[in-house]
């Protein structure tokens, strides 16, 4: 079995670090999404519905929420992790100290 050794406060960090750029994810997918609706804004025709269509149902979606709900997941993950390292390492120190 491999040694497994977390540092707290690096992995703390970077939970914390991680939530951030989820949030900036979201607040950039809107900017993103808004942009390309104002690209197309001028546009008629049936290519402009469906562009506007596309923007709405997929890539909105994507970068508005599954993306920046996919990487909070993996901050919520790692803290999970972090967390429970902790409560093992301070459960074996009291079944040492008894």
């Amino acid at each position: 079995m491999a040694d497994c050794k977390i540092v707290d406060q690096s992995v703390a960090t970077a939970v914390s670090e991680i939530a951030t750029i989820s949030g900036s994810f979201k607040t950039d997918g809107e900017a993103f999404v808004s942009a390309l609706t104002s690209a197309i804004a001028s546009m008629e025709g049936e290519t402009k519905d469906a562009l506007q269509n596309f923007f709405t149902t997929a890539v909105s979606d994507f970068f508005t929420d599954s993306l920046p709900t996919a990487i909070q997941g993996m901050s919520d993950l790692l803290e999970g992790n972090r967390s429970n390292f902790e409560k093992v390492d301070r459960d074996i120190a009291a079944n040492i100290s008894g």
